[in-house]
């Protein structure tokens, strides 16, 4: 398969485009965005079977819902939105597992038997609940949170998958579990990590828009003209290409708000 941050990514966005989608979306049609990846038919089965359990696309729905409230994407939205409550409600209707009903579905999943793996991806969705909720003090949406833990859940379950060496060696119930929940917390991490990358750069895109717009405004104000790229750069302390890319960017979304 390809590497996991490019697979996990493209699980997101095809849970996305399925919430949104008027239509229901076909097996052929899902696995469409995953041709250029190297898959076999059990990650195929895999893959759909994952999309096809609503739980795993609620994130969208939730933030949507706080949208059409009005409401603001902060922690206490996110666990008030009406469907992480129907999300928490659901949950407390499934079916309970005890220890040894449990190790011995881990038994039959390194053994080879595949069919176990939605079991058990149902079996920990409480557990990775649990876990999502460490972290929604550095992200806003417990959703997306919760739908990473179990991207990383299932594929480590997908690993571990026909390695009866993991049973052999007399692994025990607190080792796998303990497994799976650093799995489902590195899964969480890695996202936090991505999220606020992508929000510390576009918090520093905006601050350099803002200081080009307040440096022409002022240059035009003190020269009576126009200002040009290499006086701004100079006043910017920004080179003439990062400038130039940056009026670009700038002209191009004015056009298409023109064109709208």
């Amino acid at each position: 398969m390809t590497d996991q941050n490019t697979f996990m990514e493209l699980i997101r966005d095809v849970a996305d485009i399925m919430r949104t989608s008027e239509s229901t979306m076909s097996e052929e049609e899902i696995l469409a965005y995953f041709k250029d990846m190297e898959l076999d038919e059990q990650q195929k089965k895999l893959i759909l079977e994952y999309l096809a359990n609503p739980e795993n696309i609620t994130a969208g729905d939730a933030q949507d819902a706080e949208d059409n409230d009005g409401k603001t994407g902060n922690d206490d939205a996110s666990e008030d939105s009406k469907v992480l409550a129907a999300y928490m409600e659901d949950l407390s209707l499934l079916e309970t597992y005890n220890e040894e009903e449990i190790m011995a579905l881990y038994g039959r999943l390194f053994s080879g038997e595949s069919e176990v793996i939605e079991t058990l991806s149902t079996v920990w969705l409480k557990k990775v609940l649990e876990i999502a909720k460490k972290y929604v003090d550095l992200h806003a949406k417990l959703e997306d949170l919760i739908q990473e833990g179990n991207i990383a859940l299932l594929m480590r379950l997908n690993q571990f998958c026909g390695t009866p060496d993991c049973s052999d060696v007399g692994r025990s119930f607190e080792e796998i579990e303990e497994d799976l929940a650093k799995t489902v917390e590195g899964g969480i991490a890695d996202y936090i990590t991505e999220w606020n990358g992508a929000k510390e750069q576009e918090s520093a895109l905006v601050g350099k828009l803002s200081l080009i717009s307040e440096a022409a405004k002022l240059l035009e104000m003190e020269n009576g003209t126009t200002p040009s790229v290499e006086e701004l750069a100079e006043y910017t302390k920004m080179s003439k290409e990062e400038l130039s890319g940056m009026l670009d960017m700038v002209k191009n979304v004015n056009d298409g708000r023109k064109e709208v």
